[in-house]
């Protein structure tokens, strides 16, 4: 009885773990691992913390410098021979010069920062589409599947006609024609998977030869408020790739307070020890006194050329930005308007072919009861089934769109 008892708790265990391997895949999770495994966006991150530690580097004083001289051929002083020289000296950019260098490399790791949000969202959009993809070809492939099944019905229906010659053999082959037909969609189908999964597991570093299960996962067809207006504010305001424009002009405004910075006096400070020797033919006051010099230095820029001329160019920089921040915000508002296009266009079909399929079942009955009372109608009876076929298939096809559509629309507004 124990035996008994331990096989039964292995096989719910062996059980379990076939359904942990099998379990559909959620989108959400998909985007996480998206996230968190993808190589691009692990590169951009370690160039973004990179950028950011190089801020430190440029943020402190010149080192200092440090000389010293032994003579070859000994000076004489009034005190003494010079045996040795030791100079040290230190210099001191303008005042706000190393901040304002510090600033420079900050903005460009917000460059950084934003081309990583900006990929985020392409990496987001290229999993649902894909994932969309997947859930279309199920459908499809369960649509196909149901119209195999009526079409083997019709067969036997057909079959038993011939039997009783109130049909032609020529009616079952047509029908066997459709079938296969079908069959064969159903396989291109399933070769199709595999290449959606592909770009999955691409984007989320899974093995390329696993398959994303969403056997029980519907496409439903989206409902999302759009908003013109507020998009267009929201991406002026806040979008990755606006954002980069203006990280940019912030580097450019920055480049130029360095320029002006730079061609500020540099201050130096600086000390000269000189080790004197005693004289030994005389004895002066001060006999072998070491000489030091204490010193300050100034460097002061005269020639601005190229100093009016840096100016001038990151001026026209920031202008040129400034126009390509209203291209940009132009052309995502046409982007918006085309996807709404799309959208609605999607819904539009999605409810003409509900209606349609509607219309297609009854149009169905009625010939299936013609046929099977006394055999007429049948190139109608399988002229309908295929256009019944077709309606669900533009249904299916009207909800991928629709999402799509609205995946695209997220792109733009969704961060």
């Amino acid at each position: 009885m124990k035996h008994i008892k331990l096989k039964f708790v292995l096989i719910l265990f062996f059980i379990h773990l076939i359904g942990e391997g099998t379990h559909a895949q959620s989108l959400d999770s998909l985007l996480q691992l998206a996230v968190s495994q993808n190589t691009s966006l692990k590169s951009l991150e370690l160039e973004y913390k990179a950028a950011l530690a190089k801020a430190d580097q440029v943020s402190q004083i010149p080192n200092p410098k440090l000389g010293i001289g032994i003579p070859i051929l000994q000076a004489e002083t009034r005190l003494g021979p010079q045996l040795m020289m030791v100079s040290a000296s230190q210099l001191f950019p303008w005042f706000g010069t190393l901040k304002a260098k510090k600033e420079v490399i900050v903005s460009m790791s917000k460059m950084r920062y934003e081309k990583m949000a900006a990929l985020k969202l392409n990496l987001f959009y290229a999993v649902k589409s894909n994932y969309y993809e997947l859930l279309f070809i199920n459908e499809q492939q369960a649509l196909i599947e149901k119209d195999i099944l009526l079409l083997k019905t019709l067969e036997q229906l057909s079959l038993s006609k011939v039997a009783s010659a109130q049909s032609s053999i020529a009616d079952v082959l047509r029908i066997q024609l459709k079938i296969e037909e079908l069959n064969s969609k159903i396989a291109l189908l399933e070769n199709a998977k595999y290449s959606s999964s592909a770009r999955i597991n691409e984007i989320t570093k899974q093995a390329f030869s696993e398959q994303i299960n969403v056997n029980d996962i519907l496409l439903q067809l989206p409902l999302f408020k759009y908003d013109l207006e507020a998009f267009q504010q929201k991406i002026a305001a806040h979008h990755p790739l606006m954002e980069m424009l203006n990280a940019e002009i912030e580097t450019s405004e920055n480049r130029t307070i360095v320029n002006s910075a730079t061609n500020k006096p540099t201050i130096g400070l600086g000390i000269d020890y000189s080790l004197v020797g005693e004289r030994t033919d005389a004895n002066p006051i001060n006999n072998g006194r070491d000489i030091l010099i204490p010193k300050v230095m100034l460097s002061i820029p005269i020639y601005r050329k190229s100093f009016n001329a840096i100016n001038e160019i990151e001026a026209l920089n920031r202008e040129a930005l400034e126009w390509d921040k209203i291209s940009l915000a132009d052309q995502m508002t046409r982007q918006l308007i085309e996807l709404k296009a799309e959208y609605d266009n999607a819904l539009l079909i999605f409810q003409l072919s509900e209606k349609q399929e509607v219309t297609a079942k009854q149009t169905y009955e009625i010939l299936l009861n013609n046929y099977s009372t006394n055999s007429a109608g049948f190139d109608d009876l399988l002229s309908i089934q295929s256009q019944l076929l077709k309606y669900k298939q533009q249904n299916i096809k009207a909800r991928l769109q629709a999402n799509i559509a609205v995946a695209k629309i997220e792109r733009l507004t969704n961060f």
